[in-house]
């Protein structure tokens, strides 16, 4: 039998943490606070160790001073008892850095999926998957994919 309201909480807790954190104010990265359990494992972070919120502030942190102007669109958002999924797609400003190549302004797009492990109503660990080939072919890291 389901248990409607903890599906409910699960959800809504995923919803703000990717509003607090895909938002436009790079301070709203704070709702990690409030939405994600005090030790955190994260999966699919290239180059970042995330094990509790500073880490995990850090690389929002870092990817939004990378990619900004984002719009952030959630596509499928699919919550249970234990676990909540999202697929999702960000545009975006390539204005820093990023993976070794300097930002050049130009607008990017690509898009993911992630899956959330719940505990409580909190985020206790994530396995993030970008589309990784689109977004580096898209800032010039790898040579662009072919039509």
């Amino acid at each position: 039998m389901r248990n409607d309201s903890i599906i409910d909480i699960n959800r809504r807790t995923v919803e703000r943490f990717l509003a607090g954190t895909h938002s436009r104010n790079i301070a709203d990265v704070n709702i990690i606070d409030e939405t994600v359990a005090e030790k955190i494992t994260c999966h699919g972070f290239p180059g970042f160790s995330i094990d509790d919120h500073e880490s995990y502030k850090t690389f929002f942190r870092v990817f939004r001073q990378s990619f900004t102007d984002m719009d952030w669109t959630v596509h499928a958002l699919v919550a249970d008892e234990t676990h909540v999924s999202a697929r999702w797609e960000i545009h975006a400003t390539f204005s820093g850095d990023f993976a070794g190549v300097k930002a050049d302004g130009r607008r990017i797009r690509f898009d993911g999926m992630v899956l959330y492990r719940m505990e409580r109503g909190l985020i206790a660990e994530t396995w993030l998957h970008i589309n990784e080939m689109v977004l580096l072919s898209q800032i010039g890291a790898v040579p662009a994919l072919g039509a």
